[in-house]
């Protein structure tokens, strides 16, 4: 068994007026609510347990994020300028590493700012992924 460790781990992103480039000072990435979709197709008629198949489509979920906020870079800035002129924003996952990059498109964003008196300024990022990454291979 291998283990991956977190540490240098890259995140990538360009927005319509950028390039691809490694977003700065981030802290941590989450991907979430990916998954298989099903549905429910018990029946009056079936077996007591409930049944589920597959719809045939999947969710890409989201890409989530913090980092230590600074206005100033570019890679930083197509976050709050795809929130005040909206467009995809593609990007790049690089694993700690690895030699192939995990690639996604996400149509919208979420950005948040936390001020404490003790620390430094932080984003909260999330990137609604717009289907599934591409894991090149």
């Amino acid at each position: 068994m291998s283990l991956m460790i977190g540490k240098g781990t890259i995140l990538k992103t360009s927005g319509a007026t950028t390039t691809l480039a490694a977003v700065a000072q981030v802290l941590d990435i989450s991907l979430s609510g990916q998954e298989s979709e099903t549905y429910d197709s018990s029946t009056v008629d079936g077996p007591v347990g409930k049944t589920y198949a597959a719809t045939g489509y999947s969710e890409g979920g989201s890409l989530d994020f913090s980092c230590f906020f600074d206005s100033s870079l570019a890679g930083h800035q197509v976050f709050t300028d795809t929130i005040a002129a909206p467009a995809d924003i593609t990007g790049s996952l690089v694993w700690t590493g690895a030699t192939t990059e995990v690639t996604f498109t996400a149509a919208g964003v979420g950005f948040g700012a936390d001020v404490a008196m003790d620390d430094g300024v932080k984003a909260s990022v999330s990137l609604k992924l717009t289907g599934l990454m591409a894991h090149d291979t």
